[in-house]
């Protein structure tokens, strides 16, 4: 598990950064001040002509840094769903052949460090904050010009930029780059990446990726460049053609999962995803920490990768099975309740949750959903309500639109004989919840589970 207990205490790194600019004064001195440091700046959800000409705005911010993003090999992993847990599976594997991996994923759930990692573990927090003042201090004097939208960066393009700069000065040989949203225009496309990721299209985003399965498949398919590796997950017929075109015109070698990976199968247990099958041959059993049997697919796209690659090893193999990311079938024990933390915001999603859960937990299971606004509503209902005896509706956040009694209202019309809640608190819901005597699924939205309390300070410094 990524937490404040991963690090180590004689954690060395060396910082050899550009000179200073600007003032001299210390930005931040303590780690819980790592978050904020960056909310002065630009919102990510910018304007279109931001969005339009990201990778220019990006381009001037990395080249002002010392583009930090070319000293070590970058592997870019894109997708709808699953595209987190690929890069950790993925950065498990380099991990384990000796070298130094670092991984780079959004969102956050419970802290900020959670987006930046090495190794399977956190940095310490006085190279946190260290990178975070040279880095502030620098773009203190760093402005863009107004035909590329606001002067200062946007927080993901901080973010990404911060990222980078954390895996040089540690001596990273190796990072695995998650996208943001989409992936031709997000402000990571800006690597020269050494092998591309992409884990399968769900219609999402749909006003900013376009309405369809192949508008939203183009927007992941602009990270695939000049002659690097392409390896996909199983994909809908029409995502799969836009990335066997663009494959084709890049001239970059493509590799399909379905064309190397045989034998597969996946059941939930309560030591966790049991999982085997072949690739190329090559037979693979495994136990993950991270269940559903979307995981089982997600390693296996990875292992696909590390197989052509040349980056498989049994340490690696050991290390992808730990790998636990905050929020992803995570499963606590909480006053003797079974408590299982999964994101799942899709319809797929929460079917893949739903019967994972019911696999382990014990009788008359609790459900915690809140979902931010523009989600399928319905689908995710559907899923999820027959398997949970109670059901406590709450709001997934402060700072995200959600409608949380129109939720309610329309889960009690489609399941009017289900014991449904309305407790628009977090902290509230769970607190009622851990009152019964059930196992509980906090599920939907991805910032539900940051905004409770008694498990985020689990993760706080």
């Amino acid at each position: 598990m990524l937490s404040a207990r991963s690090l180590s205490g004689n954690f060395s790194l060396p910082l050899c950064l550009f000179p200073r600019i600007g003032y001299n004064q210390r930005v931040i001195d303590r780690i819980e001040e790592l978050e904020t440091a960056f909310s002065s700046f630009e919102p990510s959800t910018a304007d279109g002509r931001t969005r339009e000409r990201r990778l220019e705005r990006m381009e001037r911010l990395l080249s002002f840094l010392g583009n930090p993003e070319r000293a070590y090999r970058t592997y870019h992993v894109a997708g709808s769903k699953g595209k987190g847990s690929t890069a950790a599976y993925l950065a498990a594997l380099i991990t384990g052949t000796g070298r130094k991996c670092g991984l780079y994923t959004s969102p956050h759930l419970f802290t900020v460090r959670e987006r930046f990692t090495i190794s399977g573990a956190f940095f310490p927090d006085r190279f946190y904050i260290d990178v975070c003042n040279e880095m502030l201090e620098a773009v203190s004097s760093f402005t863009l010009p107004p035909e590329l939208g606001p002067e200062k960066p946007t927080v993901f393009e901080m973010y990404t930029a911060f990222g980078y700069m954390l895996f040089k000065e540690s001596g990273c040989t190796d990072a695995v780059i998650e996208t943001g949203l989409g992936g031709r225009l997000d402000a990571t496309n800006t690597i020269r990446s050494d092998a591309v990721f992409i884990t399968p299209i769900e219609m999402e985003h749909q006003d900013v990726l376009g309405p369809t399965i192949k508008a939203i498949a183009t927007e992941k398919a602009g990270i695939i460049t000049s002659s690097a590796p392409v390896f996909t997950s199983f994909q809908k017929e029409e995502a799969g053609e836009v990335f066997r075109n663009r494959s084709a015109l890049m001239g970059a070698p493509l590799f399909p999962l379905e064309d190397h990976l045989g034998a597969f199968r996946a059941e939930t247990t309560k030591e966790g995803e049991k999982a085997s099958f072949t690739i190329d041959g090559m037979p693979f059993s495994l136990t993950l920490s991270m269940s559903t049997k979307a995981m089982a697919y997600n390693a296996a796209l990875a292992l696909l990768g590390a197989s052509k690659l040349s980056l498989l090893s049994s340490e690696g193999l050991r290390l992808m099975e730990k790998m636990q990311l905050p929020g992803r079938f995570e499963r606590r024990i909480i006053d003797k309740h079974l408590v299982v933390i999964d994101t799942a915001h899709t319809k797929i999603s929460a079917a893949n949750s739903a019967e994972a859960f019911r696999k382990i937990s014990g009788n008359a299971p609790v459900l915690i959903l809140a979902l931010v606004s523009g989600k399928d509503e319905d689908g995710i209902i559907r899923s999820l309500l027959p398997h949970f005896s109670s059901v406590i509706i709450t709001k997934p956040s402060s700072y995200r639109k959600s409608d949380p009694s129109r939720l309610a209202e329309r889960a009690r019309s489609l399941f009017p004989d289900k014991d449904i809640r309305l407790i628009e608190n977090p902290d509230t819901a769970l607190d009622s919840a851990l009152a019964l005597p059930s196992d509980i699924l906090i599920t939907g939205s991805f910032y539900l589970a940051g905004e409770m309390e008694r498990l985020r300070k689990e993760y706080e410094p």
